[in-house]
């Protein structure tokens, strides 16, 4: 393909640094002293091809300018990315936003409008902070949450976090205010979503357990333009129905996309209720979610009881036992 750039001969600094200086020097040598002007001519010509010179080696070495689709590159390839895996950094509250009396979105900045988390979808983060422990002396406690935002909102990262009476970093997380920090390491996590990595994933989320699940979800279909056709059953278990973290999203989500389903299922439910009640069993999972095959994936993310309950139920249905502690290729993965 041809070059698109004008003849640099034909510069604007050429003729500001070259041909006018040149010029001069003949023409004043003409004015002022006639004999002088074979000398004058070849000053001049010795002078313009030093400056030309100069100016090629300079060219030579500058650093080119990047183009929009390199700096389009140079962002996705994670220039911008600021978390560092072993390195506690510090981010500042900007928005809390109340859902309930429990439960907050919190907005965090990044160091500039165009940075991002660059975390992998499916992985975490650490949040780490110094409390006060009953026997007087102050702990680091450190626990893990997934945003709720992703890398192509640049400038923040966003986390849903329910407070707990007797929870450590979620009751420090209540008490923040604009304006104070939190310390945060990352990723963190053996998950990492790729599209089409499965044909079809089943989830069972209980309470704040939807957001790792709610980042794979909008990521496939986010992807849906570039070809990734996974489906998505999703059980959503809570205790009341005012206890369902996100609902609208996950309805609008259902909604716009025939490859996103969610089923609710709710310990006390209200009248009317047409949604499962009481506790996932093992007909719910066969009612709603894929049948066990290895195009298919089973995540899991909620208290430790229901996750231990989830996976024995599993496995009674034909789905590969679960480790302990999962890995990205394992057919039943908790988070």
């Amino acid at each position: 393909m041809s070059s698109a750039h004008p003849n640099k001969y034909v510069s604007n600094r050429m003729r500001d640094g070259v041909y006018i200086p040149a010029g001069l020097i003949i023409v004043g040598c003409a004015i002022a002293k006639r004999d002088w002007l074979p000398y004058a001519v070849a000053l001049a010509a010795v002078l313009a091809g030093y400056k030309i010179w100069s100016m090629s080696k300079e060219t030579t070495h500058r650093p080119r300018a990047k183009s929009s689709d390199e700096l389009e590159l140079t962002y996705c390839s994670g220039e911008q990315k600021v978390l560092k895996p072993t390195e506690l950094q510090s981010f500042e509250l900007k928005e809390k936003t109340i859902i309930s009396h429990n439960v907050a979105i919190y907005r965090f900045g990044l160091p500039s409008a165009t940075s991002i988390l660059g975390l992998p979808i499916g992985q975490h983060i650490s949040i780490a902070a110094t409390l006060p422990q009953p026997d007087g002396t102050k702990k680091e406690i450190v626990r893990s949450y997934t945003p709720i935002s992703g890398d192509h909102q640049p400038g923040h990262f966003d986390l849903l976090i329910k407070s707990y009476p007797t929870g450590n970093i979620s009751k420090y997380m209540a008490s923040l205010i604009v304006g104070q920090t939190i310390k945060v390491k990352g990723p963190k996590g053996a998950m990492v979503y790729t599209p089409n990595m499965v044909r079809h994933f089943g989830m069972i989320a209980g309470g704040t357990g939807i957001t790792p699940m709610l980042q794979i979800i909008k990521a496939v279909i986010r992807g849906r333009p570039t070809g990734d056709n996974t489906e998505i059953d999703l059980i959503f278990a809570n205790v009341n129905s005012e206890d369902i973290l996100l609902k609208e999203d996950l309805d609008q989500l259902a909604k716009e996309d025939s490859k996103f389903r969610v089923h609710y299922v709710l310990n006390n439910p209200p009248e009317k209720w047409d949604g499962g009640v009481g506790f996932v069993t093992p007909e719910m999972m066969t009612k709603w979610l894929p049948k066990p095959a290895t195009d298919v994936k089973l995540l899991l993310c909620g208290p430790p009881p229901m996750i231990s309950a989830m996976k024995k139920s599993a496995e009674s249905l034909g789905f590969t036992k679960a480790r302990p502690v999962s890995k990205l290729e394992d057919q039943v993965f908790a988070f």
